[in-house]
């Protein structure tokens, strides 16, 4: 009787560990083919871009051309604005350029009306005449030829006087001024104050309605 069941339990037992065998088996064999299908699936996604990128060298080859194309539209525009602004500052540079030319002539037309002549006597280092020389006005009808300081002929003339050394009335010095051979004719001699060593002797003259006018001027020695 004992027996019996002895060997019934270990009929029990064999089946039992057949049983956890059989389990074990299948485990490993679904692991082994889930591990094989993803390494296969991955080799074949690679695969296919690999193929896919050989297949379509030439959309790189677009890619590229269309940087390339870029870049070039933009050194077209940077050469563009940059060719404007050197012609805009070459324009500048015209435009100045012809500013001070006609500037220039204006002064050498005002110069080349004035004769200048160098030592064209003793004690005198430079005379100048220039037409362009104007009359200072007047609020007189004629020259009173008192030569009386302060009066308003006396401060016309040195106006005039003024007019032609490019001395300042306010910064004269008059060392002498008087008649000159009649009415209408005076001449002084005057220097920048504070700088006596600097003369100028001014001849002026009367014009009728618009008052003195410088006729000569002597820078003297």
């Amino acid at each position: 009787m004992n027996n019996n069941r002895s060997s019934r339990h270990e009929n029990k037992e064999k089946k039992v560990n057949r049983l956890y065998n059989l389990l074990i088996a299948v485990v490993a064999v679904l692991i082994v083919f889930v591990g094989g299908t993803m390494i296969l699936g991955n080799k074949d996604k690679s695969d296919n871009q690999a193929e896919t990128t050989q297949n379509n060298p030439q959309t790189n080859d677009q890619k590229t051309d269309k940087t390339a194309k870029k870049d070039d539209d933009s050194s077209k525009d940077d050469q563009a604005t940059d060719d404007q602004a050197t012609d805009d500052q070459s324009s500048e540079d015209d435009q100045s350029s012809e500013d001070d030319q006609a500037t220039d002539e204006e002064s050498n037309d005002s110069d080349s009306q004035a004769k200048v002549e160098k030592n064209p006597e003793p004690g005198v280092a430079e005379r100048k005449v220039d037409p362009s020389w104007d009359s200072v006005g007047t609020s007189q009808d004629a020259p009173a030829a008192t030569y009386k300081k302060g009066s308003t002929d006396w401060n016309e003339m040195l106006k005039a006087v003024g007019e032609g050394s490019g001395i300042s009335p306010s910064n004269m010095t008059v060392w002498r001024l008087g008649n000159n051979g009649g009415v209408g004719k005076a001449v002084a001699t005057v220097s920048p104050k504070g700088n006596s060593s600097t003369k100028y002797r001014v001849q002026i003259e009367w014009v009728d309605g618009e008052g003195w006018k410088p006729a000569v001027v002597d820078k003297l020695q």
